[in-house]
């Protein structure tokens, strides 16, 4: 099954300069948990390096503030397991809390905090559990 994570909210000729310039992989979009323990309601680019940081791990995450500064978190939280929706070979999710998807007749909605789901197609489509292995999602 293919897994969807283009970029939505960097366009992918920045992901590459980021790729670059870091030395790292783009590997899907997530929101990342904040000092609460709640997730954000932020979309997030995640990347991987082979290198880990000193002080963090081997993922770090790229967004932007409401204000429309670039910055960059450790995004070790975003490996955690989450689910999305599989119809007609491909697999979607929801990046963040509201961020309402549709595909191919099917919807889901909530990230990391609820899953919804639904649609004029949705006795084709059936929940997965994904996890982040090193620079890519996997079906668990």
């Amino acid at each position: 099954m293919k897994i969807l994570t283009e970029p939505a909210f960097f366009q992918p000729g920045s992901i590459k300069i980021i790729e670059n310039k870091m030395n790292a992989t783009y590997v899907f979009e997530s929101c990342l948990k904040n000092q609460t323990g709640g997730w954000d309601n932020v979309p997030v680019a995640v990347f991987y390096t082979t290198v880990a940081h000193p002080q963090g791990s081997n993922y770090f995450g790229v967004y932007k503030t409401y204000q429309g500064i670039v910055m960059i978190a450790n995004a070790i939280s975003a490996t955690e397991p989450f689910q999305g929706v599989a119809i007609d070979g491909e697999i979607f999710y929801s990046r963040y809390r509201h961020d309402f998807r549709e595909h191919r007749g099917v919807f889901v909605d909530g990230g990391r905090d609820y899953i919804k789901w639904g649609g004029q197609r949705v006795q084709d489509a059936k929940i997965v559990n994904l996890k982040v292995v090193d620079n890519h999602l996997e079906v668990i």
